[in-house]
């Protein structure tokens, strides 16, 4: 099985937080932060899926409530200040 190619993922939703993404690029970078966040919740990065969470909210994708609650969990049971701060952030933008 081939690698993901991550970096381009990395790269789309880059370009869109940057403001430098058109309806299409838009579109490419939403699927590239939820494909990111799935990666990351299946290995079991949690720190690495909160923070893509929030990446994802970010440019607007459409979140699947599993990773919300993933997230949820992982953020409330981190020591973390920071870590709960960015999935605090995501709910806020999901509720925007």
């Amino acid at each position: 099985m081939a690698r993901p190619d991550t970096r381009a993922w990395k790269r789309a939703v880059a370009a869109a937080e940057r403001g430098h993404a058109d309806g299409n690029m838009l579109e490419a970078a939403r699927a590239s932060a939820l494909l990111l966040l799935a990666r990351s919740v299946a290995m079991g990065h949690s720190r690495l899926a909160v923070l893509r969470l929030l990446v994802a909210a970010r440019v607007e994708a459409d979140i699947p409530t599993g990773h919300w609650s993933y997230c949820l969990d992982h953020a409330n049971s981190s020591p973390d200040p920071q870590l709960r701060a960015a999935y605090l952030e995501a709910e806020r933008l999901r509720r925007a």
